[in-house]
């Protein structure tokens, strides 16, 4: 992921994006780490502002958040210690984070791995197995190739109100979707612009599951996002995958 990726986002991701359908992802989320994990440490990377992270924390997990982006970090610490919530965060990739103890479960949540090209799958697979435990599972989700191909590539996305106005365009290419995005957001009577790139790369089932296998990964379960049956029209893709 570009160093940049999520500066000009940290300060409104929450006040953007939460809506309805976060808060019944969160749910499913915690639903799934209490159903699949068989103790309470985990690891929340990629974790951004840290939403789904203290989601973690005040359903009793003993949780720490890691993430690339300096600037989500920062965020993310502020919001826990206004919910005084006793989280660390700290400044990590997906490709080489360690850990001085193992954990029970790892979650990715929200497209984390879509920032991994496809030829270092199994290398961030793998130095994820060696953080967990025996039995330890890695939950994580992709926005699956149909979104990525049909939904957001070649698009563009806008939001205009009173405090903040952002406009998104993707451009599609054959294993990826490049993302520019300008954020506008009112410092007295003044905007404040900032800008950002991302590239999310698209994966299939197929890929995902075999270089989890390939990792070491005994048991992988896909499934439609808060839903179980997968289908070939799913906007995203769940995976469970236990060592």
């Amino acid at each position: 992921m570009p160093n940049n990726a999520y500066s000009a986002l940290a300060e409104i991701y929450e006040k953007v994006i939460i809506d309805s359908e976060y808060k019944k992802w969160k749910d499913y989320i915690v639903d799934l780490v209490k159903e699949y994990s068989t103790g309470n440490k985990g690891i929340d990377m990629a974790c951004g502002s840290g939403y789904f992270t203290r989601a973690l924390s005040k359903n009793g997990f003993d949780i720490e958040g890691v993430d690339l982006s300096v600037d989500m970090l920062n965020e993310a610490t502020r919001l826990a210690r206004q919910e005084h919530l006793n989280i660390s965060f700290r400044q990590g990739d997906i490709l080489s984070v360690k850990s001085f103890k193992k954990v029970d479960f790892i979650t990715i949540i929200n497209d984390g791995i879509n920032y991994i090209p496809p030829l270092k799958l199994e290398k961030a697979f793998k130095n994820l197995y060696g953080l967990l435990n025996k039995n330890g599972v890695l939950i994580f989700d992709i926005s699956s190739k149909y979104k990525l191909e049909n939904v957001l590539g070649n698009n563009i996305f806008a939001e205009d109100n009173e405090n903040l106005t952002y406009v998104w365009f993707n451009k599609l290419f054959d294993d990826c979707v490049e993302m520019d995005l300008s954020v506008f957001t009112k410092k007295g009577d003044m905007y404040q612009k900032k800008e950002e790139s991302q590239t999310q790369y698209i994966h299939t089932v197929e890929n995902i599951t075999e270089n989890l296998k390939k990792s070491g990964y005994r048991t992988v379960i896909a499934q439609n996002h808060m839903q179980k049956n997968l289908t070939n029209d799913a906007l995203r893709v769940q995976f469970i995958a236990i060592k």
